[in-house]
């Protein structure tokens, strides 16, 4: 019973403690000026760094968004050129490869889907993942800490050095973590998105050999104008320097992300030719596409 007693005497003389040590430099002599100047400093440094954290967040997030976004956009255009190029190549012969094999237009739309899902995927598994990534990094540090340097007094200097050492302690720690690793993840999936829509040629000409000389077509070819256009993005990405906080990606390609939006909405609202339907019909049938054609 009398080892009970001690356990809560001694809880209690440690609750006791530590609140002291929580409000023991909030009501320090006013002969500790060094020591409260310090403690102030600290917390605006403190409080600094927990809002910059977050924007780097925050920051990191829109980026990678904007970033998907374009690629997104320009995805889905060179998709509608390749689904038009094949419309209007069916109207004029059936198409053949060079072992004079007939591919029907079921069986090129099919291979064309299956070729043009891998950078879609990509891109959901991307957002999905670098969202998961950064939303994980909280900020687990706790000003209280500081509140150890108390055991320095009455050397004033000492308490003061400490104070601002687990300051700046926690501000570089918590940045050089964070940065570190959002300057990996942008370029790793930078490449990713680059070789996902590479691959794409690739896989159609895998299918069907000298797909895009049939066509007259350059979509996902390094002649592609929109493929150029992701490649710079791409470089703009890699280039933006995190630890000097100068990150011009979003300025940069947002207001094109924005303008390619409203052109594809207000596209689909007023689509009248039927070339044009064409280009929009990646959720019909092939019959669907005759249909319309026709």
């Amino acid at each position: 019973m009398n080892s009970w007693i001690r356990v809560c005497i001694l809880i209690l003389s440690l609750q006791f403690m530590a609140k002291s040590a929580k409000d023991g430099f909030l009501n320090l002599n006013s002969k500790y000026y060094l020591v409260s100047e310090a403690y102030n400093v600290a917390k605006n440094l403190f409080d600094q760094g927990r809002a910059c954290y977050d924007r780097v967040k925050i920051r990191s997030l829109n980026t990678i968004d904007t970033f998907l976004d374009l690629v997104q956009v320009m995805h889905d255009e060179m998709g509608r050129e390749l689904r038009s190029a094949i419309i209007k190549f069916y109207k004029v012969k059936s198409f053949r490869d060079f072992t004079n094999y007939i591919v029907s237009l079921d069986e090129l739309t099919d291979i064309v889907e299956h070729c043009l899902i891998d950078p879609v995927e990509k891109m959901v598994e991307i957002r999905e993942q670098f969202h998961g990534v950064i939303k994980n990094f909280e900020d687990v540090r706790h000003f209280e800490t500081v509140n150890t340097c108390h055991k320095e007094l009455p050397d004033e200097v000492a308490v003061a050095h400490c104070i601002l050492h687990q300051a700046v302690i926690f501000n570089e720690t918590m940045q050089e973590s964070l940065l570190t690793i959002v300057e990996i993840k942008t370029r790793q999936h930078a490449q990713e998105i680059n070789s996902s829509l590479h691959s794409v040629q690739s896989c159609l000409r895998n299918f069907v050999p000298r797909l895009f000389q049939l066509l007259m077509l350059d979509a996902f070819t390094d002649t592609c104008s929109y493929l150029r256009i992701v490649n710079a993005s791409i470089q703009d990405l890699v280039r933006d320097k995190w630890r000097a906080h100068d990150n011009l990606f979003c300025e940069k390609w947002s207001p094109l992300i924005s303008l390619l939006k409203i052109k594809s909405t207000n596209s689909q609202q007023v689509v009248k030719d039927p070339l044009l339907l064409s280009l929009f019909a990646s959720n019909l049938t092939s019959v669907d596409i005759f249909k319309t054609l026709y």
